[in-house]
């Protein structure tokens, strides 16, 4: 990872704390074509048994959530055995929130991206590189699939740089044939979907979190993604 120290004896240096999760909602949550909507269901109540609790059917898939290699190969690590540590790390927003519909981003874009982002640091291990496209925005409209996506030489190129993730404030980081999954995740790049508040981290430094449930053999899990300025 890369060298990026905070204070141990406080939480001062913490400036803001930004949800970047769409909320899962029962019969109400924009899912990919063909997905199923999450469902809540009771199991106890407070009135009849003392404490509430609910049944969650869902796709893994759903919501803002982390591929795992095993979402695109059969013998990938599943979601449970990425190790933690790439669940974690230093964060960079890139804007490509002008691009027109379903641009490709080359690896030119993201490289000067990351310059302008992070002039004075080196983005290689242990960093998240989050792309800012607003198209979260548009969930509940037709554009929804017409975002920007990664071409496979930006892909390649950010396999070269060691990142931990990315992620997209969209339904995916690519398009069939899917380059961003068939490069990355082999390589233990995690990949966020439906992320959100993008904006928010503009120019900010600041930490991501985006811990999965440690679903035993899931090809995904839903997070609760967030980012701690400092």
């Amino acid at each position: 990872m890369s060298e990026f120290h905070v204070p141990s004896s406080s939480v001062d240096w913490i400036k803001e704390i930004v949800d970047l999760s769409v909320p899962l909602k029962s019969l109400d949550t924009p899912v990919f074509p063909g997905y199923p909507q999450p469902l809540k269901a009771p199991f106890t109540t407070v009135r009849d048994q003392g404490y509430s609790s609910f049944v969650w059917i869902f796709v893994e898939h759903t919501s803002t959530h982390v591929d795992s290699p095993a979402h695109f190969f059969d013998q990938g690590a599943t979601v449970d055995r990425v190790p933690i540590s790439k669940y974690v790390g230093r964060g960079v927003v890139l804007d490509f929130s002008k691009k027109p519909p379903r641009y490709s981003l080359t690896k030119e874009d993201v490289a000067e991206a990351i310059s302008h982002s992070v002039s004075d640091e080196k983005v290689g291990r242990g960093w998240v590189l989050l792309f800012y496209t607003g198209y979260t925005e548009k969930s509940r409209s037709p554009d929804w699939l017409d975002h920007p996506e990664l071409s496979e030489e930006a892909c390649n190129f950010i396999a070269s740089l060691g990142v931990n993730a990315v992620g997209f404030d969209a339904p995916s980081p690519d398009h069939p044939p899917f380059p961003a999954h068939k490069i990355l995740l082999p390589k233990m790049i995690s990949v966020y979907e439906n992320l959100t508040n993008l904006d928010k981290l503009l120019g900010k430094r600041f930490l991501f979190f985006g811990a999965p449930i440690a679903l035993a053999g899931g090809s995904a899990s839903p997070v609760r993604a967030f980012a701690i300025l400092v």
